[in-house]
């Protein structure tokens, strides 16, 4: 029994690595050149996106996902993630979610001027939910 545990707790593991790799492989600057030359399909705070997801994901990624959205918020976190692709968060809950926005290299300068707690609006292609609402190919408004 014990085995079967630590099997299934090293594939979940293995698992997440995987998708999170996965995920953090798409290229920022080709995701990039759709979001600057489309307009934005809906202009939403990042509270109300993650509120949507939320409430009913299946319906939401109908509205959103594949979409060009401009979401606007307050700074929540700056960084990279473990494949060194820029992001910021977006406060989307009180206290837990986030909508994540990922940037191309071309955007460091910009995010690094950037501060927690300050007003953004951000234009970026909707990639749904994973743990945080994804947006994809970021560009500053």
């Amino acid at each position: 029994m014990k085995r079967n545990w630590l099997k299934n707790v090293v594939s979940l593991i293995g698992l997440t690595i995987f998708l999170i790799l996965a995920v953090g492989s798409t290229d920022e600057s080709s995701v990039e050149k759709d979001v600057s030359t489309q307009s934005a399909s809906y202009s939403i705070s990042a509270q109300q996106l993650y509120a949507d997801y939320k409430a009913n994901e299946v319906a939401a990624d109908q509205r959103y996902k594949g979409k060009i959205l401009e979401v606007y918020g307050e700074i929540d976190n700056i960084g990279k993630d473990i494949t060194d692709t820029i992001y910021i968060t977006l406060k989307g809950d009180k206290y837990f979610g986030s909508v994540q926005c990922f940037f191309s290299k071309d955007h460091e300068y910009q995010v690094a001027n950037l501060s927690k707690g300050q007003f953004v609006t951000v234009k970026g292609k909707c990639d749904g939910k994973m743990m945080n609402i994804l947006l994809r190919g970021c560009i500053l408004k």
